[in-house]
This record gives structure tokens, sequence and C-alpha cells, in this order.
């Protein structure tokens, strides 16, 4: 997968729905709707440095643009791959979610650690993102998971093939008021450094689309 590709078209399409005045703007955020979307995921969290930094860059943002919504340093992860995207009949017994654990904890002894290097803040349609860059035992996984769990019986539904390995710090929750500063403060931390880090556990968790509330059902440490 070539990220940069992959990040430049993500981040072309952003800016120009935002000089277009056409962001999508994020109704479950802006008319406080009852949210009960809920999925399986395996995911990461981010160590302290890599949130100081996200956070400092989004300083300008937040002074620029305060009435959109920006993520915690407690909500913020990279999604390894959605086991069962959140979606709102999201149901799993006991056994099921014991199931999981059980061939998920096999999948990933299989693979070594994987090592992320975080760089430049990009804008999406409804969004802001880290951009992030990871070592290939990360495509390993994804694809060992895609393949070995439907082999186990147990459903996988992802809702789209994952690729990226972004961190989503913002949405859009009301029209862009400043676009033109807007614009020109992405350009400047389009390629900022955010840090590097390796993973050596991933947590498998049923989680709310904006990760409030993520109900751990295991850590799973990586083969070193």
């Amino acid at each position: 997968m070539d990220l940069s590709n992959l990040y430049s078209d993500i981040n072309r399409r952003g800016c120009t729905a935002i000089q277009n005045d056409n962001v999508r703007i994020d109704e479950y955020l802006t008319e406080k709707k009852t949210d009960q979307r809920l999925g399986l995921t395996l995911l990461t969290s981010l160590p302290a440095h890599i949130c100081r930094n996200i956070d400092i860059c989004l300083q300008a943002f937040k002074r620029l643009e305060p009435k959109q919504y920006y993520y915690s340093a407690a909500q913020m992860h990279i999604t390894i791959i959605d086991i069962i995207a959140a979606n709102s009949k999201f149901c799993l017994s006991p056994l099921e979610k014991k199931k999981y654990m059980e061939i998920l904890t096999q999948i990933i002894s299989e693979v070594g650690t994987i090592h992320w290097k975080l760089q430049g803040l990009i804008v999406s349609p409804d969004a802001i993102l880290a951009k992030g860059y990871y070592s290939d035992n990360l495509v390993k996984l994804r694809n060992l998971i895609r393949h070995e769990v439907p082999l186990s019986g147990l459903p996988f539904q992802e809702r789209y093939p994952t690729n990226s390995g972004h961190v989503t710090v913002a949405r859009f929750i009301s029209p862009i008021q400043h676009p033109h500063q807007f614009l020109s403060l992405q350009e400047n931390v389009n390629n900022i450094d955010l840090g590097s880090f390796s993973t050596p556990i991933i947590d498998l968790v049923v989680h709310d689309w904006y990760n409030y509330h993520p109900q751990l059902l295991s850590t799973i440490a990586i083969n070193n």
C-alpha cells in the first residue's frame, strides 16, 4: 500500500470540500443523537509523547475553529482492524467473545512488533487526521485476520478494507468559518514529525464510534 498517495488523495478531497463549503457534518455530534453503534475492534492506544505532539499541532486549529469536535488524548487511537464494524444491532454472547479472544490471540502470536511513524496532519471531508506509517507486520496481521477469522466460523464484518494507519483527531460538527486560514494551517503541519513508537500489545475492544467508553475484552501481547 502506497500510504503517501493514499493520504495525499484523502487530503486533496478534504481540501476541496473545505474550499467548496461542503464538509460532511457529523449529525450524531451536532444533534446530540443517542448513538447506539457498537463494534468489535482491534486497536492500539497512543503513547503520551505522540498525543502531546498532536495536541500541540491542534491548538492553532482550536483557536481558529473552536466549534469543531476535537478528540481527547484518551479517545485517540489507531484502528488495527475492525472485526465487526460498528452498527446499531451489534450483539455478541459471552461465548462468542471468548472465541474471538482465543482466535485473535493465536493469530497475533504469529506476528512481530509493529513499528509506527506519525507524520503530519491532513483533512478529509469530515475530519482532521494524523498520518500514520507502519511496518510490514501490520499488513501481515491484517491479512491473517481476514483469512483466519472466517475460517474459524466467526463473523468477520469489516466496514471497508482497512489500509491506512491514521489517527482521527477532530471531526467537523459545523461549517468551517475560516477556510483559507484553516487550509493554510493544514499546509504548515502537513509533514510535521509527530513521533515514532512501537506496539507491544493490541487491545480487543467493544467500542462505540467515537471511542468514548471502550469495553476492553482482552489485551493481547505481540510476539517479539
